[in-house]
């Protein structure tokens, strides 16, 4: 078992990656935890397939900041004594006494989130990222790596022929049962921004399979063989993104547009090669304004035009920012429960904004407000060296596939940092651990070192072809002035015989 274990763990990322998004994003309860088991699971084939702690590494510090807030979220589901939560969260202490002071509502424990079941929830979910960023980071081998990206891409490619099937047949079920009728692409996702979001992670992976490819084929004198290898993620890359057109989110296509340009100044910065880069970014930006164009003119560009100061959308969105950054300002440190949002945002909720809200469109504003400014810092410390492991891979002598993956998973970062500013997709558990399983591969991918020589090997190699050079001299010395003495004889027979004879 063992000895197998490796090719286990690719085989099960694989098949989470591919079937995550299918149950409606692995959003049901059923799903959550036939995820959260595969998450689990996989870190234990991991342990079983590493011999040396070398790939765990660097992914380390970002899953033990995932691992920190599952911790946050556990705390603040724990019962606590009056006094301590007094100390700690005012908020919290009030609002337990005024639950306290109704009729027939007995409080006989005081907790740090206002929604402590919920709170358990989501640090099973935060635990269960942090051992799919363990796993991946163990799988990160070219050929888990192969298989990972393939399954992403394949998964997005999916999505977006699966959508577009549906929405040519006007289908009101999603695997039986009834969704929204929708004009936008969502595929087997209800919220076509959340499937935004998956396809931009697959289109930041098929730019760095470009990438790659194009580096492969520079100096290939083959025209055949560089347009089988660059077809490949051409194609690829022009179906994910007229999927993500089809989607009409205004949020997906800038992210994605973020994503493509941080790749590519992060290519240009690891060779200068700083004019060729800016020409293809020009002439990128640009085709990818033509497909939004001619792709999904309504859809996709017409929603931007659509957008107004005065538009009903905007103006909603700023006042639920407003309102979330008033439930933060309840709870600054600790937030008012990491999972808790459905529940506290009523306590700020203006008459403005109707119905019932899960999420905030904003997953950075929803954990300030749930885990206070604690959340966000534990966040920064995983997200920091994170990219600073994959900017140093960039920069590295590795093989270009290697560096690929941290091309790959540097667009995945930004895209999704961009889009969860204004949107909440990484909720969605399938974004969430494709998210993560990516990230971890890529920083588990070794880094190609130069070894650097001591001052006794530099002096070495400094005074070795001297050495040499003088040995050759002594020995060859005799033959080579023979072999002159010989050339110099004939050359001065030659210019005799061709003196002219005096009488």
């Amino acid at each position: 078992m063992i000895r197998h274990s490796g090719s286990a763990l690719t085989a099960l990322l694989t098949l989470l990656v591919l079937w995550a998004p299918l149950p409606f994003a692995s959003a049901t309860p059923w799903a959550v935890a036939i995820i959260q088991v595969c998450c689990f699971t996989a870190l234990a084939l991991a342990a079983a397939a590493l011999r040396d702690g070398g790939r765990l590494r660097p992914a380390l510090l970002p899953a033990a900041a995932l691992a920190a807030v599952a911790l946050l979220a556990f705390l603040q589901s724990l019962p606590w004594p009056g006094f301590v939560v007094s100390l700690l969260s005012p908020q919290h202490a009030a609002a337990a006494a005024r639950a306290a002071a109704l009729p027939e509502v007995s409080v006989a424990h005081r907790f740090l989130s206002l929604a402590p079941g919920a709170s358990q929830a989501a640090a099973l979910q935060w635990a269960a990222l942090a051992a799919a960023l363990l796993a991946g980071a163990a799988a990160g081998w070219r050929a888990a790596r192969r298989w990972i990206a393939g399954a992403v891409i394949l998964g997005g490619i999916f999505q977006a022929f699966f959508g577009a099937y549906a929405q040519y047949k006007r289908a009101l079920t999603l695997w039986g049962v009834d969704v929204p009728r929708s004009p936008r692409l969502h595929g087997t996702f209800v919220n076509p921004n959340h499937l935004a979001l998956f396809l931009e992670l697959g289109l930041c992976v098929a730019t760095a399979w470009g990438w790659w490819a194009l580096r492969r084929t520079r100096d290939d004198e083959q025209p055949e063989r560089r347009l089988l290898l660059l077809a490949g993620p051409a194609l690829c890359a022009l179906t994910l993104l007229a999927g993500l057109v089809l989607t009409g989110s205004r949020a997906g296509l800038l992210a994605a547009a973020a994503g493509f340009t941080v790749q590519t100044l992060a290519a240009a910065a690891a060779r200068r090669r700083w004019r060729r880069v800016v020409l293809s970014l020009g002439v990128a930006l640009c085709g990818l304004g033509l497909v939004v164009v001619g792709v999904g003119a309504r859809e996709g560009l017409g929603r931007f035009i659509d957008t107004r100061v005065n538009d009903v959308s905007l103006q909603g969105r700023l006042t639920e920012y407003r309102a979330v950054l008033r439930l933060w300002s309840r709870f600054p440190l600790f937030g008012s429960g990491v999972g808790s949002f459905h529940e506290a945002f009523p306590l700020v909720q203006p008459e403005a904004l109707q119905g019932t809200w899960s999420h905030a469109h904003s997953d950075i504003l929803e954990l300030a407000a749930t885990g206070g400014l604690l959340g966000l810092a534990l966040l920064l410390a995983g997200s920091v060296p994170a990219v600073r492991r994959l900017l140093t891979l960039m920069r590295s002598r590795s093989r270009s596939e290697d560096r690929a993956a941290a091309l790959a998973v540097l667009g995945c970062l930004t895209a999704a940092g961009f889009h969860e500013m204004l949107d909440f997709g990484l909720t969605m558990p399938a974004n969430g651990v494709t998210l993560a399983v990516l990230a971890g591969a890529a920083l588990g991918t070794q880094i190609r070192r130069v070894a650097s020589l001591s001052p006794e090997s530099h002096r070495s190699r400094r005074d070795r072809p001297a050495s040499q050079g003088l040995e050759l001299d002594q020995v060859e010395a005799p033959a080579e002035r023979e072999a002159g003495d010989k050339r110099s004889s004939r050359a001065r027979r030659r210019r005799s015989e061709q003196r002219p004879v005096e009488p």
